[in-house]
């Protein structure tokens, strides 16, 4: 499995660097403005509109939020895999594998549950109980209205850092190095 975890990771990560990085600003932006900030419903709704892409449309936003949250499943799992027998480097990729650790079962759920909970809700029409016990999933309400707000930054900062320590590490895998001359 691991010989097609690898290029699938390398592959797909940076065609979606830019959704998860709108992704995860959005989603923190409504939570922390919210909670902390007091956000009033009306703004928090447009921010959702960003973070489901329902600005795009209904149609539009399905694509969109299976393109990101299918990718971000596909991630999460050839990470996985690549986490069990990869050892940690140094920089970037180190910073990467050690958050990679820590977030990877709230990313599979948080992932999951946010496909499951906005298809049920424009195409299954699941049940206002399913969606709630999807959402509470998705944003950590297990936690009491106190503790919510620390989960979601503590998976949106961390999503954050696994995109730019990624981003990091194509743009060194990918970068031409100048030839070594011998000194005189």
């Amino acid at each position: 499995m691991k010989p097609v975890s690898r290029p699938l990771h390398r592959s797909l990560s940076p065609w979606l660097a830019a959704p998860l990085i709108l992704v995860a600003l959005t989603g923190l932006t409504y939570r922390i403005g919210r909670s902390w900030f007091g956000m009033p419903k009306e703004v928090g709704n447009q921010v959702l509109d960003f973070h489901t892409g329902m600005w795009l449309g209904k149609g539009a936003s399905l694509v969109y939020t299976s393109m990101v949250g299918f990718g971000l499943l596909a991630l999460t799992i050839s990470g996985a895999v690549l986490l069990w027998k990869s050892r940690a480097k140094t920089g970037s990729r180190r910073w990467h594998r050690i958050v990679a650790w820590v977030l990877v079962l709230p990313l599979f759920a948080s992932a999951s549950t946010g496909l499951l909970h906005h298809y049920g809700e424009l195409v299954f029409g699941f049940e206002k109980d399913t969606q709630s016990l999807l959402m509470n999933i998705h944003q950590g309400n297990w936690l009491g209205p106190k503790g919510r707000p620390f989960y979601i930054l503590w998976v949106g900062l961390g999503l954050l850092t696994l995109v730019v320590t990624g981003v990091s590490m194509l743009r060194r895998k990918t970068s031409v190095t100048a030839p070594k001359t011998l000194a005189s």
